[in-house]
């Protein structure tokens, strides 16, 4: 199984990331690599419900909701479907967003605002060319934190 974990600190409250967030069908306001997303069996934040997402490199993958909390700040999903035929074969894809509050904690001598939060992406999946996929799972997940910084950092 591979791993491939990323994580952000963004300079807004918790509650304000997790909205965004936790929308199922928003994520091509927050990460540029989407070009479009629509919800199958929704509404967006119903457990089992799908999203299609045309990706920048014109390939169409669904992903299943398979957990959201809102007390936890997470959610999770799975790839369901992937192009046809794959550049890069991935299958047991699962992963896992959330969001956690960074008040009144240090890192790094640093002191958060009351207003700073981490936003954690983590994918699991199997794959016959692991540095390939490693890379480009990275680049969705740096280019959705350079989205989400721009939508929602002043």
């Amino acid at each position: 199984m591979v791993n491939v974990t990323r994580t952000v600190t963004l300079r807004v409250p918790a509650e304000r990331a997790w909205a965004l967030l936790r929308d199922f069908n928003a994520m091509p306001q927050w990460n540029d690599t989407v070009r479009s997303s629509r919800i199958e069996n929704g509404p967006a934040d119903r457990v089992g419900c799908t999203r299609v997402l045309e990706f920048d490199d014109g390939g169409l993958w669904t992903h299943q909701l398979t957990g959201l909390s809102d007390e936890d700040r997470c959610l999770q999903y799975r790839i369901t479907g992937t192009p046809q035929p794959m550049r890069v074969p991935v299958w047991n894809y699962r992963a896992r967003i959330c969001v956690q509050s960074l008040s009144a904690r240090t890192e790094n001598s640093y002191a958060y605002e009351a207003s700073a939060c981490a936003v954690s992406w983590r994918a699991e999946f199997e794959t016959d060319r692991e540095a390939d996929m490693q890379e480009r799972a990275g680049q969705v997940f740096e280019r959705g934190f350079f989205g989400l910084r721009a939508c929602l950092e002043p």
